[in-house]
C-alpha cells in the first residue's frame, strides 16, 4: 500500500472515530488531509471502501495492543485490568454512535468488526479465563465460552448512550461492570489478588 493511500485511510480513521461515519463526507476527509477529492478517489472507489479500510486499520492497531498487554501481563487478573484500562481509553475517545452507524450503513465493515471481536477480543478473553483457572484465580465451574463473550459485550454496553447517558459516567460504569465480572468468576485467591491491585491503584 502506497504512502498516500495509508495517509488517506489514517486520516479518515481519526475523523470517523471522533465524529462517526454517517456525518463525515469525502469532502471533509479531503479537507483534513489537504488533498483534492479526486486524489482520494484515485486510491479508494467510494466511501464504503474507505470506511471498511479505516475499520481494518483500527482493528489491526487494537490487535497489536492486545498482544502487547498479553505478553507483559504478570498474571490473568493483571491482564484483565490492563485490557479494561485500554478499552476504556479507546471507547472514551470514540464517537458513541460509531458502532451503531457502521452496523446500519456499512455492513461489510461491520462484518470485519464482528470477525475481529471473535478472533481477537473474545479469543483473548477465553485464553485469559483458561489461564486464570490453571493458576487457581478463577473458579473451575465457569463456562469459558459464555463468560468471554459476556465480558466483551459488557464493555460495549458500558459505552452505549442508549443504555447509559452519554459522557456522564462511562468510566464509572466500566469500573463497576469489571469489578462485578471479576468478583463473580474469582476464587478466594483471586479475590485477594484483585484487592491487592485495588490497593495499589488507590495508593497511586
Amino acid at each position: 500500500m502506497d504512502e498516500m493511500k495509508n495517509r488517506i485511510i489514517s486520516g479518515a480513521e481519526s475523523l470517523f472515530l471522533a465524529y462517526g461515519v454517517k456525518s463525515i463526507t469525502m469532502d471533509e476527509v479531503a479537507k483534513k488531509l489537504g488533498v483534492s477529492k479526486k486524489t482520494i478517489y484515485q486510491h479508494v472507489s467510494d466511501k464504503d471502501e474507505l470506511v471498511t479500510l479505516a475499520v481494518k486499520l483500527s482493528m489491526e492497531s487494537q490487535e497489536s495492543q492486545v498482544d502487547v498487554i498479553h505478553a507483559t501481563a504478570k498474571d490473568p487478573i493483571d491482564e484483565v485490568l490492563k485490557l479494561s484500562e485500554y478499552m476504556r481509553g479507546l471507547f472514551s475517545n470514540m464517537n458513541p454512535f460509531l458502532l451503531m452507524e457502521i452496523q446500519r450503513y456499512y455492513p461489510k465493515a461491520y462484518e470485519n468488526y464482528l470477525s475481529f471481536k471473535e478472533k481477537c477480543i473474545i479469543n483473548s478473553m477465553s485464553e485469559n479465563l483458561k489461564w486464570g483457572i490453571t493458576m487457581g484465580y478463577y473458579r473451575t465451574q465457569i463456562n469459558i465460552d459464555i463468560l468471554s463473550r459476556l465480558r466483551m459485550e459488557q464493555v460495549e454496553w458500558g459505552f452505549n448512550p442508549r443504555i447509559f447517558k452519554e459522557g456522564k459516567y462511562f468510566s464509572d460504569v466500566q469500573i463497576q461492570l469489571l469489578e462485578h465480572f471479576l468478583y463473580g468468576i474469582c476464587t478466594l485467591k483471586g479475590h485477594k489478588l484483585i484487592n491487592k491491585y485495588k490497593q495499589i491503584q488507590e495508593e497511586e
